[in-house]
């Protein structure tokens, strides 16, 4: 793993972390998995996280930055994609992410053909509105995301929204609140999407997922898969759904970055004490 920098819009410095497979030997494009954080006041910390590890593991740079928003730097920077600095969702934030994607190409480690990029939470939101932005990711992973910041308003995550985001409310600031939706862009949408949402989820409600996959599905322009959980909040709590949604969002990537058809490594049985006695 490495720690790097970039500079970005606004005379910003984003950090990031960079982790690499084994035996990676300088010169190799690799593909690249971009990892986008919650919050957005989360942060990427410099030490051990499986999740870092995963896509690394598969032979994918994985590059996980710190874009303005995030907690841990400064004032500066945690207030830096809000209203009252003159931004918002998806502007300074997303500039950030491309920069860093952009140094990673330029140095030849990430290769231009095969980005993808995944997203709980807030990085559902960010990554949600990336998709409709570019065209240059292969592949997205988003989770637990809105992209209809006039629907969610009362049932879910809308209070930064209101005070720190976007500002003002839907009636008296429509056209911000319908711009820094994904879903009024969504038909620039031409990755493959796989959308990921428990049904219990009260911080982002999961109505917003349905509304982004039905519009990808209908439009037409892009593969899209939606997996709905029964009983899951914002996190998930259950085993077998957390090795699910690992699981699918794995081999999606596989299919659509790399071509393959992925199946989930299988963990050893060992036989019982009651089958390991010798009757005699």
């Amino acid at each position: 793993m490495q720690v790097i920098d970039w500079e970005s819009v606004g005379d910003f410095t984003i950090e990031g972390l960079l982790h690499l497979p084994p035996g990676y030997e300088e010169g190799d494009e690799l593909p690249l998995m971009l990892n986008i954080h919650g919050g957005p006041a989360g942060v990427f910390s410099n030490s051990f996280r499986a999740m870092y590890h995963i896509y690394a593991g598969l032979g994918y740079a994985s590059l996980s930055p710190n874009v303005r928003g995030s907690r841990s730097y400064s004032d500066e920077l945690r207030e830096g994609n809000t209203v009252q600095q003159g931004d918002g969702i998806g502007f300074g934030d997303y500039q950030d992410l491309l920069h860093g994607v952009d140094q990673l190409i330029d140095q030849g480690i990430a290769d231009p053909e095969r980005l993808a990029l995944r997203g709980w939470s807030y990085g559902g939101i960010l990554g949600g509105w990336t998709v409709t932005q570019t065209d240059r990711f292969k592949a997205a992973s988003i989770g637990a995301g809105v992209y209809d910041w006039t629907s969610e308003y009362g049932p879910g995550f809308n209070n930064d929204v209101r005070l720190w985001h976007i500002g003002g409310t839907p009636w008296d600031n429509p056209e911000a609140w319908r711009n820094q939706s994904a879903l009024t862009h969504v038909a620039n949408v031409t990755t493959p999407t796989l959308l990921i949402h428990g049904i219990n989820d009260t911080t982002d409600t999961e109505q917003q997922s349905m509304m982004f996959y039905a519009a990808i599905r209908d439009i037409g322009k892009a593969p899209v898969r939606y997996l709905r959980f029964p009983r899951e909040p914002h996190g998930f709590r259950e085993p077998r759904h957390q090795r699910t949604r690992d699981v699918e969002e794995i081999r999606w990537m596989q299919q659509h970055i790399l071509g393959l058809e992925w199946t989930p490594w299988q963990r050893p049985t060992e036989k019982n004490d009651d089958e390991k006695k010798v009757i005699s």
